[in-house]
């Protein structure tokens, strides 16, 4: 009797033994699997177009991509645009610069970033590309090429704009080993034929001149030219009558030179600028 008892005794143990571990083993949450870092092509990745503001049609952006990727290929840089509905209050520079360094190259990266709702555009480049197209003069003129179909809601022509102007400024300096600058951009085979023009219309007036007014002769004195028997004077007498002084306000023209680009987000590492379209 002792004996069976101990049996069903040690039968109850093990039975309660096991139900204590199912019970454990339930309570205990299973630990996820740590998560993966976002790497870059889950990030941005190959992406060169970005339009979250939706300006852009299906068709607009597959054909940018595809020139920007050639334009990519031929320079060894990395190019960008983007599209917000707006920034929430932040730089967009800042925001174009955080994009650049998500994006190295080779040679250079450079991004155009639009927002919508504030209407500021930039452009941030990295220190390669920023030895490519520089600051002030390289970004001006890179900015003024595009910038008119920009104000006028053509986006598509603007951005096309912005990537044919950015493959001729690499192109030259590819050739010229120095930067583009607009001053510089000066045509001695123009200047040559414009000369040349010159010369000749120059001559061509000066013969017709010659050939058709030279019955002209000069005269010793001024009174060469009177006809004494047509006029007569008899009474010499001036009479001041009154002066009349009209003023008005000469309107300040502001002066277009100026630079319209502002630079507030350049730092040691980025280059580039922006403004408001």
């Amino acid at each position: 009797m002792f004996t069976k008892n101990k049996k069903s005794l040690s039968a109850l143990l093990a039975l309660l033994l096991l139900l204590c571990t199912a019970s454990v083993a339930l309570a205990v949450p299973k630990q996820a699997p740590p998560p993966k870092a976002q790497t870059q092509e889950q990030g941005i990745g190959a992406d060169r177009v970005i339009d979250e503001a939706e300006i852009l049609t299906d068709s607009e952006e597959k054909e940018l991509d595809a020139k920007i990727a050639t334009i990519e290929q031929s320079h060894k840089v990395r190019i960008l645009i983007g599209t917000m509905k707006s920034t929430d209050g932040t730089p967009l520079g800042k925001i174009a610069n955080n994009v650049v360094d998500q994006i190295p190259a080779d040679n250079g990266t450079i991004v155009l970033l639009l927002s919508m709702k504030e209407r500021d555009w930039y452009i941030s480049t990295d220190n390669k590309m920023r030895a490519r197209i520089t600051d002030g003069k390289g970004v001006e003129y890179l900015s003024g090429e595009f910038l008119p179909d920009l104000k006028e809601g053509k986006y598509a022509a603007a951005f096309t704009t912005f990537a044919a102007t950015t493959d001729e400024m690499l192109t030259y300096y590819e050739k010229e080993g120095e930067p583009y600058d607009p001053a510089n951009a000066f045509n001695l085979m123009a200047l040559g034929i414009a000369l040349a023009c010159a010369l000749i219309l120059g001559g061509t007036i000066y013969y017709v001149l010659y050939e058709y007014e030279s019955n002209v002769r000069s005269a010793a004195e001024a009174d060469a030219y009177l006809n004494h028997d047509s006029f007569r004077l008899t009474q010499d007498e001036d009479n001041f009558l009154y002066t009349t002084v009209t003023r008005r306000t000469k309107e300040k023209k502001e002066s277009s030179s100026g630079s319209n680009v502002s630079t507030s987000s350049s730092d040691s590492s980025h280059g580039g600028g922006g403004g408001k379209f």
